[in-house]
C-alpha cells in the first residue's frame, strides 16, 4: 500500500468530530478512507462518514471521532491516502505527492534542481525547487509545464524568477 500525504489536519470544526483538513487538493471528497498519522504514532485507518469544502479547509468526519475533543487531539495529524485511490488528478491539475521529487529544467534543458516541497498560497501553488542554486521558490504559473510523460517540470522563466 503506498501512501501519500493528502494534507494535515489544522483544527477542529464544529461539535461532532469534524477534522479541519488543509491541503488536501479536494482528495477528500473522493475518498471511502483516510489514513491518520501522529507525530510518533501508528497510521490510523478511518472510514469517511462526509467530507464537505469549509472555506480553504475541508471538514471531514471520520470513524472513531465523535465528538470535538476526539477532533482536537487530532490536531496536528498527517492525512494519508493510497496514492491507487486518488486516481488522475484531471486535466492541467496535479496531486503535490505527483510533483514531489520530480526534476525541474528550463526549456533550454538548464536543470534547476528537484521538487522538495510545495505551498498553498490560496491562489497559485508554488513549487519548492531545489538544486545547485540553492533553494528556489517557482509559482505553478502558466509558463511552466508538468511533462507527465516525460517525468519532469519544465519551466520557461520570467527574468529573475531563478536569480
Amino acid at each position: 500500500m503506498a501512501l501519500v500525504r493528502i494534507g494535515k489536519v489544522v483544527r477542529a470544526v464544529g461539535l461532532k468530530g469534524h477534522l479541519g483538513v488543509g491541503g488536501s487538493e479536494g482528495a477528500l471528497g473522493a475518498l471511502d478512507a483516510i489514513v491518520l498519522r501522529t507525530e510518533g504514532g501508528e497510521p490510523e485507518v478511518r472510514r469517511v462518514l462526509e467530507a464537505r469544502p469549509q472555506g480553504r479547509l475541508w471538514a471531514v468526519l471520520v470513524e472513531g471521532i465523535a465528538d470535538r475533543s476526539a477532533a482536537e487531539a487530532a490536531v496536528g495529524a498527517e492525512v494519508l491516502a493510497e496514492r491507487d485511490a486518488l486516481g488522475d488528478a484531471g486535466e492541467a491539475a496535479h496531486w503535490w505527492s505527483d510533483l514531489e521529487g520530480l526534476p525541474v529544467v528550463t526549456v533550454a534543458g538548464e536543470p534547476v534542481g528537484t521538487v522538495t516541497g510545495l505551498y498553498a498560497t490560496g491562489g497559485v501553488d508554488v513549487l519548492v525547487v531545489t538544486g545547485e542554486r540553492g533553494e528556489k521558490l517557482v509559482p505553478l504559473a502558466p509558463y511552466v509545464e508538468v511533462d507527465r510523460a516525460a517525468g519532469r517540470i519544465v519551466v520557461d522563466p520570467p527574468e529573475g524568477l531563478l536569480d
